[in-house]
């Protein structure tokens, strides 16, 4: 057996919520074989298996029983390409930020939106990733994946991954079934950059940029994110903690009697996307003197976004998921809106 097996292998510093965890059993796999080899250990010990990209989207447990795969594949093969547009296999192992700013610099646009990003090319399709204005669903190809049980490869076409406003059938009756190897993405080559976002605009407008280039919408994103979420290797997160709820009508009349300012903008036909930051910063929650020790607070709100929880004191997922459902029990009390978290929880 070439692959490697750690056993108890601390996992702290492989999630960027910094929450101590240790796995059973752990291997990274940079290829096929390996891979083959670590679904076949599994297999034959009879172990659950956790998946483990960079680590930017979970919440991780004390313990995570069985044997936690961390995929490390690398690789970007251009499969097609003409005046108009270019088909790309990238490996799920790649950083996404990465491609992104890749793919810009060869002339393929449409990702810009998304750039930093946290997380692996993997994991994308499974969190049907999206920002200002844009979602990964739309370049998407194919999904090629190995089943965990079997170890035989699958293949998604798009229509089959089901994907709505941050989620798939990788989320849904697919969990933890599907590992992603690759995705296919076909990506335009003509400029037609998604510019109509709110917090976008407002940049750009404020930047004079009355037409903006994809590099100038990668420069912003890239500015704008940066300027409001804190670094991860500086200030343990995951990111943003909880998805932004989507109301019918009659909903948002009903949140607007109590919030007439609130934001929103519209998703489909008859549904309307409200910011949960805006909702976390108007229930009051910053102001819980109950939630606070005498030294202040180890898991908290960050000080310039609602959306974000950070864990500077790196304490455990209990006390993380406790804070997080303070936050839920808050604005489900003032709103009637009870929040979903967005990353996953495993051990």
């Amino acid at each position: 057996m070439t692959v490697s097996i750690q056993y108890n292998k601390d996992l702290q510093a492989l999630n960027t919520l910094t929450t101590p965890a240790v796995a059973d059993a752990f291997c990274a796999v940079h290829d096929n074989p390996e891979l083959d080899e670590a679904l076949a250990y599994a297999r034959r010990e009879q172990l659950l298996i956790t998946v483990l990209g960079e680590g930017s989207n979970v919440v991780l447990g004390d313990t995570l029983p069985g044997l936690v795969l961390h995929l490390r594949n690398r690789g970007r093969e251009v499969l097609g390409e003409d005046s108009a547009q270019v088909t790309l296999a990238v490996a799920g192992g790649e950083s996404w930020h990465s491609l992104v700013r890749w793919c810009l610099q060869q002339g393929y646009h449409g990702l810009e939106n998304l750039a930093l990003i946290p997380g692996t090319v993997g994991a994308a399709p499974i969190q049907n990733i999206g920002a200002y204005g844009v979602e990964v669903e739309r370049f998407i190809v194919s999904v090629n994946c190995r089943d965990l049980g079997t170890g035989e490869p699958v293949i998604f076409q798009r229509e089959e991954c089901k994907f709505g406003y941050r989620d798939s059938i990788f989320k849904g009756e697919l969990r933890d079934r599907m590992i992603v190897e690759q995705v296919v993405f076909c990506l335009p080559k003509q400029v037609a950059p998604v510019l109509d976002y709110p917090s976008l605009a407002s940049y750009l407008q404020a930047q004079d940029i009355a037409a903006a280039s994809p590099r100038q919408v990668f420069a912003a994103v890239v500015a704008i994110r940066s300027s409001r979420l804190p670094n991860p290797r500086l200030v343990p997160n995951v990111g943003s903690f909880f998805k932004n709820p989507i109301l019918d009508p009659a909903a948002l009349q009903a949140l607007q009697v109590m919030l007439p300012d609130v934001p929103h903008y519209a998703r489909g036909a008859g549904h309307y996307v409200v910011p949960a930051a805006h909702l976390i910063a108007a229930s009051g929650i910053r102001s819980r003197t109950d939630l606070r020790s005498r030294n202040g607070a180890p898991v908290s709100l960050h000080p310039d976004h609602a959306l974000v929880i950070i864990n500077p004191d790196h304490c455990s997922a209990a006390a993380v998921q406790r804070y997080a459902g303070h936050i839920v029990a808050a604005v489900d009390a003032q709103f009637g809106i009870r929040l979903e978290q967005e990353p996953r929880s495993y051990g």
